[in-house]
């Protein structure tokens, strides 16, 4: 039975993690604020660092901190070897400030030479898109390419998020890919989204230490970006905002958490518009279905290997025992004569054979396993695809019904309100022809009161 990892529920202690967004529960998916620090390894008498290897160098910063530890560590760069630039990121502030006030100004020999290196290390900013930078680009793009803000994908409404570990939003632990509703119900917490997608990719150094183990030897994308657009430009803006400066964190009840840096970007290339979108989708099915097409042809043409390999060794077995046949019938035609020791031709070849045979049928074993696995994993992406389907028409289907609700009910207040409007101006027809009859009563009293007065 296939694991079912991903629907363990997980409580994160707000006492430990105070500054935590929730994303998925039952992903254990969280983000936390994270601290960038600069690093600057420098000779104390401005010497070359010739002799000095980044590797050990970097080995070195994590001993000067423990007993607290980088999440994440790379050189960033090193211009004619003056100094080595490292950028390092932590797990919250307060594990970043502790490094900064035992690290800063640490002096220590490189191996290997005898050149003393300074470190220097302070806290660095976060580098991020700001509200001016995407309003001012999409007003010049406007013009230039000819965008108009009323179109989805060519307006400022895309986010782009780097280098998300794969295996954290996939459906099936064993075939790691990116599942677009767990995306989706992660990143809406930010607004409404009308759709994602994503593309893979595998990026040297952009990876921490505490997930490096997610990759493997079949070629499985480590990491994607991941493009989500919102359904207008507030909710764009909250994400952008509510992004910054973060990090995702994994943690599954007695377990330690797992981080992952993250970049976050705006679209500038109109990935997300319809068609774009359109066209990548016919492109991967086009893929698919050739690479359906590729794996059929070569089963058929192992199938067919297999075959004459078998109809090969049978037709040599044939000729063997025929061979004997005739030899034994040429022997009893000629009559009895003494027994001659049997040379072992024979058997070497009946056993050559057999051996052959077993070797058959463990590739045609082998072969019929593949194709099971194959044929498992076909019918797995169907039942997926029709549970995706499936659960789209419901929400459609919930849709309509709330929509019909509500019209149902706007219709209920309107012949409301017609009702009372009818009824106030019954209301009113009524004391007007009562205060007519009142006046015309009076008037009558009146005039019979006069007539008694002139008769007496």
């Amino acid at each position: 039975m296939r694991k079912q990892w991903y629907q363990r529920r997980v409580r994160v202690d707000q006492a430990r993690f105070p500054d935590c967004v929730k994303l998925l529960d039952h992903l254990g998916l969280y983000l936390r604020d994270h601290a960038k620090v600069r690093i600057l390894v420098i000779s104390e008498l401005g010497e070359p660092l010739v002799d000095v290897n980044s590797w050990e160098v970097m080995e070195k910063l994590h001993k000067l901190a423990e007993p607290e530890r980088f999440t994440h560590i790379r050189l960033q760069k090193s211009p004619a070897l003056e100094f080595l630039l490292f950028e390092g990121l932590f797990q919250d502030r307060e594990i970043m400030s502790y490094v900064i006030r035992n690290t800063n100004n640490t002096k220590f020999k490189a191996q290997g030479s005898n050149v003393i290196l300074t470190v220097k290390i302070k806290e660095d900013a976060y580098d991020y898109p700001t509200v001016d930078e995407w309003e001012t680009y999409f007003k010049t793009i406007n013009g230039k390419k000819n965008w108009s803000e009323c179109i989805p994908g060519e307006r400022a409404d895309t986010v782009i998020i780097k280098n998300l570990p794969t295996k954290w939003f996939s459906l099936d632990s064993n075939n790691p890919k990116p599942c677009e509703r767990f995306l989706k119900d992660a990143l809406a917490v930010y607004g409404t989204i009308r759709k994602v997608d994503y593309e893979d990719c595998v990026e040297d150094g952009e990876l921490g230490d505490d997930i490096t183990s997610l990759g493997n030897q079949f070629g499985i994308p480590l990491t994607f970006n991941a493009y989500i657009q919102y359904q207008n430009y507030a909710h764009f803006k909250a994400a952008m905002s509510g992004l910054k400066g973060k990090q995702l964190m994994r943690l599954f009840p007695g377990q330690k958490p797992t981080f992952s840096p993250f970049v976050v970007d705006y679209d500038r290339t109109g990935f997300m518009t319809d068609k774009t979108h359109k066209m990548r989708k016919m492109e991967r099915e086009r893929l698919a279905e050739e690479a359906k097409r590729k794996h059929e042809a070569y089963m058929r043409q192992q199938n067919e290997l297999m075959k004459q390999q078998i109809e090969k060794r049978q037709r040599k077995k044939r000729k063997i025992e025929e061979k004997k046949m005739e030899e034994s019938r040429r022997r009893s035609s000629k009559g009895p004569k003494k027994k001659k020791k049997k040379s072992g031709i024979d058997k070497s070849e009946i056993k050559q054979i057999e051996s052959l045979e077993d070797e058959c049928k463990q590739v045609a074993a082998k072969l019929l396993k593949g194709i099971l696995i194959k044929v498992a994993a076909v019918e797995r992406e169907r039942l997926l695809k029709q549970r995706e389907d499936v659960l789209k028409r419901y929400s459609e289907q919930k849709k309509r019904q709330e929509e019909e609700q509500k019209m149902v009910e706007e219709d209920k207040a309107k012949n409301i309100e017609a009702m009372r409007a009818r009824e106030k101006e019954l209301k009113d027809r009524l004391m007007k022809k009562f205060k007519q009859f009142e006046e015309k009563k009076q008037k009558t009293h009146d005039k019979i009161q006069k007539k008694k007065h002139i008769i007496i």
